[in-house]
């Protein structure tokens, strides 16, 4: 059965695609992210995935997938540059 979870998760899902689109036209922009930030947000990211292996919200686990490779891109970018 679907939960308010989901559909805030539904819209981390879009999200998540709009912003590879975004840094696919324009690649500068995952130079102007903190590096200290980034790697909060993956490690907050991690641990919320995490809690939805642990309750087995599996929608939810799959929605956040795309947000969660988004910032793993970044933070490997903000690593190379």
């Amino acid at each position: 059965m679907p939960t308010l979870l989901d559909a805030g998760n539904l819209f981390l899902f879009i999200s998540g695609f709009l912003m590879f689109y975004t840094a696919y036209k324009d690649r500068s922009v995952l130079k102007g992210y903190d590096p200290i930030g980034t790697s909060l947000l993956i490690i907050g990211l991690t641990l919320i995935l995490g809690f939805y292996v642990q309750k087995g919200y599996w929608v939810s686990f799959f929605l956040t997938l795309p947000n969660y490779s988004y910032w793993l891109v970044v933070g490997y970018s903000l690593l190379i540059y």
